[in-house]
């Protein structure tokens, strides 16, 4: 099933990837995010490869020699990517929408990075 964006909100791409890793941490499990699709008012959307429970709640975490930021939110949605045919196991699977409880710090982090 194919996920249609319902965001009303302006949806920020950012300039490059950053260049350290962000992590996703879902109680005590962590997850190294893939790429990140764009960041609005509200939350974040990115690739990961697992799926995380809607309404799940959850931490992302940035850090580099200069700075180090965690923002919380709960999990939005979680979609699968369609399959990619040979599958490629470094590809990650998922999408997922993260409602963030301050969005805008994290964009103005990674904008700079």
């Amino acid at each position: 099933m194919t996920r249609i964006e319902q965001r009303k909100l302006a949806r920020y791409p950012l300039q490059k990837q950053p260049d350290a890793q962000l992590v996703l941490r879902v109680g005590t499990v962590r997850h190294n995010i893939g790429e990140i699709r764009d960041i609005s008012d509200h939350g974040i959307s990115f690739r990961l490869d697992k799926g995380v429970d809607p309404a799940s709640q959850v931490a992302i975490e940035y850090a580099d020699p200069t700075i180090q930021v965690e923002v919380y939110g709960q999990v939005a949605w979680c979609s699968r990517i369609p399959e990619v045919q040979p599958p490629l196991p470094s590809v990650p699977e998922f999408i997922l929408g993260i409602e963030l409880l301050s969005p805008m710090t994290l964009y103005a982090v990674l904008q700079k990075r």
